[in-house]
């Protein structure tokens, strides 16, 4: 068995040993970061994308609006104090109201399912080019690992660790992913 004044300089050397493991790791660590969501608002494929969103989106609410400004004047219609709720002309039009405001709101909910659908189906395309740019990025530069950053979820960084700008640049340049075309006559054998 092991005397303690043994144990001691045994102890020290291990945690010394130990300790500077992860500071010599740390060294060669080469760590970056990417905002995916300012990337996607800013090459030219998520411009297009927002602004093709924004004109169906548009489109279908002024439609959404008619049809919303025509019940709410049916509403005040049969809400009126002359309105006798007993005759049977009006109840049929309060049937035809709630119809109709039924319909317009299972219309809002399957617009909104579409629209989401459009939206998801305009980004992951462009989700999937930029992650393979990040990968290319994080392979040929030799980091560790390239982070995801979302609003402010990061909260220091030295600048140069960002490489948002790099990923906008090469994805705008057609960089799709990791291999580059090659361009021109293919060699004679």
């Amino acid at each position: 068995m092991m005397t303690t004044h043994k144990m001691i300089p045994a102890l020290v050397f291990f945690l010394t040993a130990t300790s500077a493991l992860p500071a010599l790791a740390a060294k060669d660590d080469l760590i970056g970061y990417v905002d995916i969501r300012r990337a996607m608002a800013e090459v030219e494929d998520g411009k297009r994308a927002k602004k093709e969103l924004e004109t169906t989106f548009n489109s279908k609410q002024t439609a959404l609006r008619k049809q919303e400004a025509e019940l709410e004047a049916m509403k005040k219609r049969l809400e009126g104090p002359s309105v006798d709720q007993d005759d049977p002309a009006v109840r049929e039009q309060i049937l035809e109201f709630q119809r109709k405001f039924n319909a317009l709101r299972q219309r809002l909910v399957k617009e909104q399912q579409e629209f989401e659908t459009l939206q998801s189906k305009a980004f992951s395309e462009i989700t999937t080019k930029l992650q393979a740019i990040i990968k290319t990025i994080g392979k040929s530069q030799g980091y560790t690992m390239i982070m995801e950053v979302q609003g402010s979820s990061l909260l220091f960084a030295k600048p140069h660790l960002d490489l948002t700008n790099e990923v906008i640049r090469r994805y705008n340049q057609g960089e799709k992913s990791g291999s580059k075309r090659r361009r021109g006559r293919k060699r004679k054998k």
